[in-house]
C-alpha cells in the first residue's frame, strides 16, 4: 500500500488512540467461536492482533497476523518482541498479500477488523481475497468482514457541478504520556461510476504545542454496498450466517455506520437484507 499513513505506525497508532470497540468485538468472537486457528488479515502494527494473542496465550489457540505494509508489520514485531513469552508462542507474524496467500494449515476464524477490504479496488481483487480466505479455512470455519457502511452525506458534494472537496478536521488526539498531539483534516471525493472515494488526509502533528511535522496521505477507498458484500461471500462459496451494523451486534438498518458479515464455509446460503 502506498499510502503514507502506513509508512509511519505511530501516527497510525495515534490517529486511533481510544479506539477500543472493534479490539473488544472481535476478542468477544473469538472468546464465543473457541476457535483452534485464527488468521488476522491485514494486521497492521498489531492494534487488534496483540489483545487476540493475549486471549490465545489464555485459551490455548493460534493466531497468524497476515500484512503486506513492513512498516507497519515492523511495529506488531515490536508488540510481538515485548510479549511474554506465553503470548509469542501462540503469535505468528507473516508479510503476505491477501489476495494470493496460501496456508499450509487451514484455520477455523479469519478477521478483517477496521476495513481493510476496501483497499481492494477492483472487483478481480476482491474476488482473490475472498476466495483466498475461503480456501484458507476448515470446513465449518468462519470469515469475518468489518467494513464502513457508505457515508452518503460525506459524498453529496461530489455530485455539485462541479465537484467540491470540503475540508473538515475528523480527528484531534492526545497520547496521554507523551503529550503529542495528531490533527487530522481531510477532502473527500467520491466517484460513483467506480464506487470509490478518493479521500486526502492532511495531518498536522504537534509537540509539546509546536507544529513538528505536515504532511499529505492521499487515500483511495473502494466503497462497499450491504447486497454487494453479501454476493462476494456467496458467489465465493460462503454462506451468510450473521451480519451486524455495529461492534454491538445490532441490526443493519440505514443508520448503521459499519457493516459486519460473517460467512460460514458451507454449501448452504441464506440471506442478510438491511432494513
Amino acid at each position: 500500500m502506498d499510502e503514507l499513513i502506513y509508512q509511519r505506525p505511530a501516527d497510525y497508532e495515534l490517529e486511533h488512540e481510544g479506539h477500543t470497540e472493534d479490539v473488544e468485538f472481535f476478542v468477544a468472537l473469538a472468546r464465543q467461536l473457541k476457535p483452534k486457528r485464527i488468521l488476522e488479515l491485514a494486521c497492521g502494527s498489531g492494534r487488534v492482533t496483540q489483545p487476540l494473542a493475549t486471549l490465545a496465550a489464555q485459551e490455548g489457540f493460534d493466531i497468524v497476523g497476515l500484512d503486506n505494509a513492513a512498516a507497519m508489520l515492523s511495529e506488531a514485531r515490536r508488540r510481538y518482541d515485548e510479549a511474554s513469552q506465553q503470548v509469542r508462542d501462540r503469535l505468528t507474524l507473516l508479510e503476505g498479500d491477501m489476495r494470493h496467500w496460501n496456508a499450509v494449515d487451514k484455520f477455523d476464524l479469519i478477521v478483517s477488523p477496521c476495513g481493510p477490504m476496501a483497499h481492494l479496488l477492483t472487483l478481480q481483487d476482491q474476488l482473490d481475497a475472498w476466495k483466498h480466505a475461503y480456501n484458507n479455512l476448515s470446513d465449518g470455519g468462519r470469515f469475518v468482514v468489518d467494513v464502513s457502511m457508505p457515508p452518503m452525506t460525506a459524498y453529496a458534494d461530489s455530485f455539485q457541478i462541479p465537484p467540491r472537496a470540503i475540508l473538515e478536521i475528523d480527528r484531534d488526539v492526545t497520547n496521554p504520556e507523551t503529550g503529542n498531539r495528531l490533527i487530522r483534516s481531510k477532502t473527500t471525493r467520491y466517484l460513483p461510476h467506480e464506487q470509490r472515494a478518493q479521500v486526502r488526509f492532511l495531518y498536522d502533528k504537534f509537540a509539546t504545542g509546536v507544529l513538528s511535522d505536515h504532511y499529505i496521505s492521499d487515500f483511495e477507498s473502494h466503497i462497499y454496498f450491504p447486497r454487494e458484500l453479501q454476493l462476494l461471500f456467496m458467489v465465493t462459496g460462503f454462506s451468510i450466517e450473521a451480519c451486524y451494523g455495529d461492534y454491538r451486534k445490532r441490526a443493519l438498518n440505514s443508520r448503521s455506520e459499519h457493516m459486519i458479515m460473517m460467512g460460514l464455509k458451507s454449501s448452504s446460503n441464506s440471506n442478510c437484507e438491511a432494513s
